[in-house]
Formats: structure tokens, sequence, C-alpha cells
């Protein structure tokens, strides 16, 4: 999508309907989120637009969502990898070490999540009420450890943010709230528009627990001929990519403007570029060097899936100019175009010169603590407020208090 189109998007919504919609799969949500991950919308203009045009009762509801998405940021920058881990208590009561297969394949049995899940693999989209029952799904019903199911969304969603994505999946497990996030088929049938009935999760709250295993820990009858499972077979399996392998067939057959060296120019500065930052505001118009860098490094903690790669390069290359594109680790790239610039100053009799090493400009995020040169700050709605919260209320009570 072109800059220009997204902003029009922006200037012509109203977001009166959001709050008291958003939970229903047909409800009044923007689909903006893989823009802002990217770093590409900043939420800081979608707010000023959204406050330029409304009341505060129209927008509220909207700015307490993205602040979720600034509070688990928040948490991110004080927990780091422990945003893998789990965080407050340990997840209890796991029976499956790995991705469930019927979640995987989309066969639950279950409409509303199976018709989402194949529409997820195509579109890289999942409406945030899908995504929790998804999670407590495979977290508290298939009693799955959260981590495999959690890094498998992660991988499909173009508007993938480690935050986000590994602390809700927390949120849903227990193991970052107080108590696991359950729904019944009731509850699934009101938020998604279906009517289905006689599922596993047709019940009661209190018999959701064992809706799929017995005390014992065995899969119920019924499910094993549902899910054609037989002795022998596990019902989960490890969730494996390789995001560098996807990353260089998609340059082969796309074209991408590789990194060149001999496109470069030493004497001006380098911005480096990642998938949290495709922002094609930032030093606009300015004579710089515009490099994508694509660590193997991080993609091996935090694979991501084909179309979600292509997405982020088609998404840098045609909206920021003279992009070109790094595969190997910041140091590498460091490396490659740390070279001396001799500068010549004075007359031929009193030439002074000075020795300069390239400029680097980067952006603060978690993914870029390692990164070396002259680090610019993110623009943050509440800027004021940083730290670590144990809860999200408890930061946006905080938060409120800058609201005007």
């Amino acid at each position: 999508m072109k800059y220009a189109v997204l902003l029009d998007q922006v200037k012509t919504y109203n977001p009166s309907t959001y709050h008291a919609t958003r939970n229903y799969t047909n409800g009044d949500v923007t689909a903006w989120s893989p823009y802002i991950s990217r770093g590409f919308l900043n939420p800081l203009l979608v707010m000023e637009a959204l406050k330029s045009k409304y009341n505060k009762q129209a927008w509220i509801g909207f700015m307490q969502q993205m602040a979720w998405r600034e509070y688990f940021q928040r948490v991110w920058q004080n927990k780091g990898d422990f945003i893998l881990e789990d965080l407050k208590s340990n997840q209890t009561d796991v029976l499956l070490k790995n991705l469930p297969i019927p979640i995987k394949e989309s066969r639950t049995g279950i409409d509303a999540i199976d018709v989402s899940i194949i529409q997820f693999y195509k579109d890289g989209y999942l409406h945030n009420h899908q995504r929790m029952y998804i999670s407590m799904l495979h977290s508290n019903i298939f009693k799955a450890a959260w981590l495999p199911g959690a890094q498998w969304m992660y991988a499909h969603l173009l508007d993938h943010d480690p935050a986000a994505n590994f602390l809700s999946w927390q949120w849903v497990a227990g193991t970052f709230s107080s108590k696991k996030y359950v729904a019944n088929q009731d509850n699934i049938n009101k938020y998604t528009n279906t009517k289905q009935t006689k599922t596993f999760l047709d019940t009661e709250y209190e018999n959701l627990p064992n809706a799929i295993f017995d005390s014992s820990g065995h899969l119920k009858p019924n499910l094993i001929a549902a899910w054609k499972q037989s002795e022998g077979q596990f019902l989960d399996q490890p969730f494996e990519l390789d995001t560098i392998q996807i990353v260089k067939k998609l340059i082969s057959k796309n074209e991408y403007p590789i990194f060149d060296l001999g496109r470069l120019d030493n004497t001006l500065p380098f911005c480096i570029y990642n998938s949290f930052n495709l922002d094609p505001l930032w030093h606009a118009g300015e004579k710089v060097n515009r490099i994508l860098l694509v660590e193997p490094g991080h993609y091996a903690k935090f694979p991501v899936a084909e179309n979600v790669m292509q997405f982020i390069i088609d998404l840098g290359v045609s909206n920021i100019p003279d992009l070109q594109i790094f595969v190997g680790s910041f140091e590498a790239l460091k490396n490659s175009i740390d070279k001396d610039v001799i500068e010549k100053m004075g007359s031929n009799e009193n030439t002074i010169i000075k020795i300069n090493k390239p400029l680097i400009y980067f952006k603060e995020h978690p993914t870029t603590i390692h990164y070396r040169g002259i680090q610019e700050e993110r623009d943050w709605l509440f800027p004021e407020i940083d730290g670590y919260y144990p809860s999200f209320f408890g930061y946006w009570k905080k938060c409120e208090r800058f609201l005007k």
C-alpha cells in the first residue's frame, strides 16, 4: 500500500462506533495494525488526526486499544527476552509440548475458528477476538504449552509484534494475568455471528477444562475419531520455519534491490531500517543511504512466513526511495559501510585532512539494542509513561492524566 492511500483512510475514519463494535468480528475496526506494527504508520499521527475531528467520547475507546500496544512495548523494553518465558507465574495443567495439529490444519471442529485460520494463512490477518479464541483453545482447552502456538501465530501475522503477540498469549494462558481466559461456544457464536451447536465447547464454563481430555489426561474417544488420531500418533508437532531461506527466495524471484557497495555514497549518512521501522517520513527528503537490514539472528528467534516477509519488503521498497536490502548481522553491515571518509579543508599549502566514519542512524526499539550509531527515539502516544507496570490498567491510569 502507498503511504498516501493509507493517510486518506486515516483522515476519513470515524471512530465513534469502534468501542461498541470492536469485539465483533464484523465490527468497525481499521485493519491498520500491520502498518502501525511495521513503524510505517505513526500512532501519534493517527490519534492527532482523530482528535482534530471528533470529541473525546468518540476516540477514547480507540485510544485505549492503542495504549495496549504501547503498554506491551514498555513491558518488552523492561523485560527483554523474558517475554518468551512464563512472566508472572508458570503455566499450569500442560499436556502437550507443541502446536496442536487440529489448530495448525484448521480442523478443530469449531467452524468460526477453522474458517478464520484458513483465511489467516491467506491474508495474514486475524481479528483480535479470533486471536483470543485460538490461543485459549490452544493453551487452555488443548492444554498445550503456549509458546509454540504463539510462535506459529506470530509467524503468519502481517502485524506481528513480539510484545503484543507473546504477552497476549501469556495473558490468555494465565502466565501474565490472574487467571486463564476461556470462552464457550455461546460466546464464540455471539462475537463471530455463527450459530454452531453440539461442539466440545458447547457446554458450561466449569466443564471447559475437560472439554477435550478426560480426568486422566487422555483424549476423549469421540475426538480421536474426529481428528483421525490413531494409537501412536501425536496430537501436536513442533513448529519450524526458515525465514532466511524464504528471504533469499523472495529476493531472487522479485529482483529486489539488494545491498550494493557500488551504489552507496560513503560521504552520506546511513539510515538503517528493519521490519519494525519502515517509516517513509524518517529523514525524508535528505540525501542518505537507506538500508533495510534483515538479520538471520533475529529471524531465527522470531521466524515469519513467506507472505509476511514479502509484505515487509514490498512495503519498504515501494515507499522508501532507493532502499537496499542487506541480509546479515548489523555488525556485518557496519563492517561493510564503516569505511574512512577523507575530508580535505583549507588551501593546498595549509590542507587539513580529517578522517571521518559514516554516520549511522537507527530508531530505538528492543530489536536494535545491539546497533551502534546515532539512536533516535520512536514516537509514543504517552512518552511520559515508561518503566514496567505489572498490569495494563495501572499503566492506563497514568496515561489518562495526559489525555486532553
